[in-house]
């Protein structure tokens, strides 16, 4: 069927019910019906009865006072559900191969699962040699930089109910092992927005980490690239480091994220 030969079958009623929903999403969230026809190049009467309609929905509410209409509950409701039915996987996909391609190193996307991280995706290396993991495989939260970034970013309540119950097992000569030396690498992780492993898992490998929020602000998952010290550990460590927040970021933002910028 050619798109000629669908558009048959619209519903203009719904057409226009829809454009008038969208003209809310500009900097005016509230707008008399005299706006609204002559924002659509409708006549009074079409906008009125479509507000009617869109208010019974639920989709509209009218302010007495004012006579302005602004969106409504019920447009909150879908749209909160949408978000909900998104898979934050599927999201991460193509923005962790782009990223595995471009810095030529092992992406890994995990979340928080009690005391541990949990691997959730990963994208291998384009190089012949990657790092080894296993997607499902668990991990510790106080020497990976994924884990690192996890914790950082939770409540500060959760932070110390979680750091109660960690044993900090030295992986290597750099893994911390005081309670009280991750707390403050932690609040710098928060203030600079990424965390990174410096050979504290294992001796030869080291990582950068970076949040994933969701719609409400709030650290869902993390996002990390891993590789051989010797070419993360370059001078070349900054750029790494913005390309890992740059691709959280994009998740984040496909989540619904809207950084608020001071």
């Amino acid at each position: 069927m050619t798109t000629n030969q669908r558009d048959r079958y619209l519903i203009n009623s719904i057409l226009r019910a829809s454009n008038v929903l969208r003209c809310f999403l500009g900097e005016k969230t509230h707008l008399k019906i005299s706006e609204l026809a002559r924002e659509l190049q409708l006549d009074r009467s079409t906008t009125y009865r479509i507000l009617l309609s869109l208010e019974k929905c639920g989709f509209v509410q009218k302010d007495k006072k004012t006579g302005e209409y602004s969106l409504g509950l019920g447009v909150f409701e879908i749209g909160n559900t949408y978000l909900k039915q998104m898979d934050f996987i599927q999201v991460s996909k193509p923005v962790m191969a782009e990223l595995a391609a471009k810095v030529q190193e092992t992406v890994h996307l995990a979340v928080l699962s009690g005391a541990e991280i949990f691997y959730v995706d990963k994208v291998d290396s384009p190089r012949t040699l990657g790092v080894m993991s296993k997607i499902g495989q668990r991990g510790p939260l106080h020497s990976t930089a994924l884990g690192k970034v996890l914790l950082a970013f939770q409540p500060e309540n959760d932070q110390s109910r979680i750091i109660r119950k960690i044993r900090l097992t030295p992986f290597t000569p750099r893994t911390i092992t005081s309670k009280q030396k991750l707390v403050e690498e932690l609040k710098a992780i928060r203030k600079q927005g990424y965390s990174l492993d410096h050979r504290e898992i294992e001796q030869e490998v080291e990582c950068i980490g970076a949040p994933i929020q969701n719609h409400l602000g709030n650290v869902i998952a993390a996002l990390s690239i891993s590789g051989p010290q010797r070419k993360i550990g370059t001078p070349q460590e900054k750029y790494f480091v913005a390309e890992v927040i740059r691709a959280a970021g994009l998740i984040s933002s496909k989540l619904g994220y809207m950084e608020v910028k001071e």
